[in-house]
């Protein structure tokens, strides 16, 4: 029973503890938002020639996928309009 007093603070200030983040707005100088732009850009620029062969690299397959798609919907297409034509022509 001599537990249960702190126990039971602990609780409570865990619980008041657990109140939702407020959004921090953060305003940077003119220097500091150049030194972020210079440094986004350099990781920009150091991964784009991995990014690039990684697109070469997959575009045959992916221009394969995207075409078999788009003949495979029009085949369906097709196949859904000649089963009207009987009911258009009136057979």
């Amino acid at each position: 029973m001599k537990l249960l007093p702190p126990i039971l603070f602990l609780v409570g200030l865990l619980v008041s503890a657990c109140e939702p983040e407020k959004a921090v707005r953060v305003q940077l100088t003119p220097e500091q938002r150049d030194a972020f732009q210079a440094i986004a850009a350099a990781r920009i620029d150091s991964l784009r020639p991995l990014l690039d062969s990684l697109c070469q690299q997959s575009f045959e397959d992916r221009v394969a996928i995207a075409t078999d798609s788009i003949v495979q919907r029009r085949l369906e297409e097709e196949t859904r309009l000649r089963a009207r034509l009987p009911q258009i022509t009136g057979q």
